[in-house]
């Protein structure tokens, strides 16, 4: 979990329920607390998962409702509204949102490698979709890539 305070906050939960288990007459045993431990903690990893799907959605959409903008005429905005949403958001992060590699890289709980591969991935899908549409010139910027950490 990477978080001292909230394994602190589960643990003790753990063991208030523990004392009020016991308070009711049940017998507290290490296998107990393990597997109480072990819930809590599932418990937080589920509450994780959907905050950051929550987070991920509402970029997408925000993109996508961006990109639908009867008088949005963003070549890029279009076509990135195109792209799987993995390859809009990691984009959307790094680009309109100005996020560096690492913080990306926080933001979808991965590496900041896997966020400079998807972002690779991302931009020749992008520079292949542009280059189809149009042969106007394209940001250099986001085809090219630039300088996150920077």
């Amino acid at each position: 979990m990477n978080d001292h305070a909230l394994a602190e906050d589960l643990t003790a939960e753990t063991y208030a329920r523990a004392l009020e288990k016991q308070k009711n007459g049940v017998t507290i045993t290490v296998g107990w607390l393990i597997r109480a431990a072990r819930n809590l903690i599932g418990n937080e990893y589920q509450r994780r998962d959907r905050a950051q799907a929550r987070m991920q959605r509402i970029v997408i959409e925000e993109l996508t409702a961006a990109a639908r903008n009867e008088n949005e005429d963003d070549l890029e905005v279009r076509a990135v509204a195109r792209l799987r949403p993995a390859d809009a958001l990691v984009l959307q992060l790094t680009y309109w949102d100005g996020l560096s590699a690492s913080e990306a890289a926080t933001f979808l709980d991965c590496s900041t490698g896997a966020v400079w591969v998807r972002l690779t991935r991302a931009r020749a899908k992008i520079r292949s979709m542009l280059m189809e549409e149009s042969h106007m010139s394209i940001s250099p910027r986001l085809v090219e890539g630039g300088d996150l950490d920077g």
